[in-house]
């Protein structure tokens, strides 16, 4: 397979996986919502302390933004049965390929998740600082990415368990720890002015490690998972 060929392929299932939440619309008119809510809610348990409001803004965003991005990615979908998969694979779609896409589409939604979320958190919280906006922005894109390939991995390994709400969590949350810290620590150097490279750079290289390990997995994954 050619590399244009392949990078045709991801582009066709991020198409696809676009087209089916559109049609869905479980992202926009339910995780986002309620992904909004529970922002507005969490400064209720702070109470009135308004240092301790500014300084958890970035990483109650982060959180809420990692929590809601989890269940997005390992939902069941109907396009995603075995049936579906083998009439894919019969056609010649590459299993690195349709990783690569399911990711991609997931970073897409997440992003749109961020960039929606952080309006009412700099409302909110109130956080101290003229913010940096390249890189806030150059933060959420590296992390929504690390977070949809993440969710992909760790879907397609409890992909046809019945466990899978169950234990998809447990098996995301370890490596979300490093994606948490580092989007919340470098959102809140952004807002400061503070540098941010340390953080960047975390979150660079776990896209790299993810986008590795997803790609060397994606075959034999395809071949076991029901």
């Amino acid at each position: 397979m050619t590399a244009t060929t392949f990078w045709k392929q991801v582009t066709w299932v991020v198409h696809k996986d676009l087209r089916v939440e559109w049609r869905g619309g479980e992202t926009l008119w339910m995780a986002t919502p309620f992904a909004a809510l529970a922002l507005l809610l969490a400064p209720l348990a702070t109470g009135t302390d308004t240092a301790l409001i500014r300084r958890i803004g970035p990483g109650m965003l982060w959180l809420v933004v990692i929590l809601f991005g989890m269940t997005i990615s390992l939902r069941p979908g109907s396009y995603d049965s075995r049936p579906v998969r083998d009439l894919l694979t019969l056609n010649g779609l590459d299993p690195a390929a349709d990783y690569l896409g399911k990711s991609l589409a997931g970073t897409l939604m997440l992003f749109g998740v961020t960039v929606a979320l952080t309006p009412i958190m700099i409302v909110l919280y109130a956080p101290q600082g003229n913010p940096h906006w390249v890189g806030l922005a150059v933060l959420a894109i590296t992390g929504t990415l690390g977070m949809g390939l993440l969710g992909t991995l760790v879907g397609t390994l409890v992909r046809g368990l019945r466990v899978r709400t169950a234990l998809g969590p447990l098996l995301a949350v370890p490596p979300a720890v490093p994606v948490l810290l580092a989007t919340s620590r470098g959102t809140d150097s952004a807002l400061s002015q503070g540098s941010i490279l340390t953080w960047l750079l975390l979150l660079i290289g776990m896209d790299l490690a993810l986008i590795i390990l997803g790609v060397l997995l994606a075959g034999p994954l395809n071949e076991t998972t029901a």
